[in-house]
């Protein structure tokens, strides 16, 4: 399988692993597995600056070009400390054809379906529910063409509700 790598140092300085050991531990469970690893794209630590989303943003493109099957972090954390976030991640590399692994055998629970944590589980319900609402929302057909109020005459006649029967 030919996969991309992810390493995002955590925004504290005493937060996770440096992106050089994330890196060196995905290439050597990438050999260990078998995989192709592709690329290894990564968001670092700059003094002076905060830690931004390049890396991320050039892995979705490299997933956009089609040239991998599938991701792989050192360890969840990598995509974020927030388990939301990590949740919406992963939804959304999934749903961009992604397989996603990690090189930590202490996430390989957390990345199989279905999930048995109750926190995880409620959040892919409420993303699957977002998306099923987007697919109703967008197959609504547009309302037809306003009647032009100047060229028109409108009546507009209010109707009072009958209080004995209720209509």
């Amino acid at each position: 399988m030919r996969i991309i790598g992810y390493v995002r140092e955590g925004p504290g300085p005493q937060s996770g692993e440096a992106a050089f050991a994330q890196a060196e531990r995905i290439r050597r469970w990438a050999s260990d597995a078998g995989h192709r690893l592709v690329a290894v794209c990564q968001d670092i630590k700059t003094p002076g600056h905060e830690l931004g989303r390049e890396g991320y943003r050039a892995l979705i493109g490299i997933i956009g070009a089609g040239q991998v099957d599938g991701v792989v972090v050192s360890s969840i954390d990598a995509l974020s400390a927030d388990t939301i976030v990590q949740e919406v991640t992963i939804w959304d590399l999934r749903n961009r054809g992604m397989t996603v692994m990690s090189a930590s055998q202490d996430d390989h629970e957390v990345l199989s379906l279905p999930v048995s944590e109750r926190a995880r589980l409620l959040i892919q319900d409420v993303l699957a529910r977002v998306v099923d609402y987007q697919e109703m929302v967008s197959s609504i057909q547009p309302a037809p063409p306003t009647v032009d109020a100047a060229d028109e005459e409108i009546i507009i006649e209010l109707v009072e509700q009958d209080t004995a029967t209720g209509n």
